[in-house]
């Protein structure tokens, strides 16, 4: 894992900035997500996701609802309803992940939410394919995975994310990660 690597974890600290302050649910998909994009959410397996289409259609869901997934800034910052609002807290954390964290979870949240199936086959798919983890602790707790992949005129390299691994939802106001680049707004 080359999370330790300084210019591609400030570039993914980036990303992640640009992506939490992009208001348009179409232009997050686009931008910021692989074709391939996949979700698991621990608390909520049912909200697990194995293409881009579903975890965009999960957010278009949670800003109709009002409710989001659950409490999480991103479904506020993406609710019409709220548009332009400040959340609450409306800041996080973002850090690489530890050699430690490089886990997915259990078998049955992989297997019948993103369609792997073994923990193992994804920890194996993300190594050889040099996904880079970050932990970002918002409302919720996930950890966002990128790959590179080429770009669709097939020129250029760029990080997308490729997982988004929901970890922890509930009341959390982005404090609690400490070790990590503060993001404001």
């Amino acid at each position: 894992m080359a999370s330790s690597q300084e210019p591609t974890t400030n570039h993914l600290q980036t990303l992640y900035t640009a992506y939490r302050h992009t208001p348009s649910i179409p232009t997050k998909g686009a931008l910021f997500f692989s074709p391939s994009c996949m979700q698991i959410c621990r608390p909520q397996p049912a909200y697990a996701a194995a293409d881009r289409a579903t975890i965009v259609r999960y957010l278009h869901e949670a800003a109709a609802s009002g409710q989001g997934l659950a409490t999480s800034a991103t479904a506020q910052a993406d609710d019409p309803a709220t548009f332009g609002a400040v959340p609450k807290r409306s800041f996080c954390t973002i850090r690489p992940l530890t050699e430690s964290e490089f886990e997915f979870g259990t078998d049955d949240g992989v297997v019948n939410g993103a369609g792997f199936g073994t923990v193992k086959e994804l920890e194996e798919r993300a190594r050889r394919e040099g996904w880079e983890g970050m932990r970002v602790d918002l409302w919720d707790e996930v950890q966002y995975w990128w790959r590179k992949e080429v770009d669709g005129d097939g020129e250029e390299e760029k990080w997308m994310q490729i997982l988004h691994d929901i970890m922890y939802i509930g009341p959390r106001d982005g404090t609690e990660g400490t070790e990590g680049v503060f993001i404001k707004g």
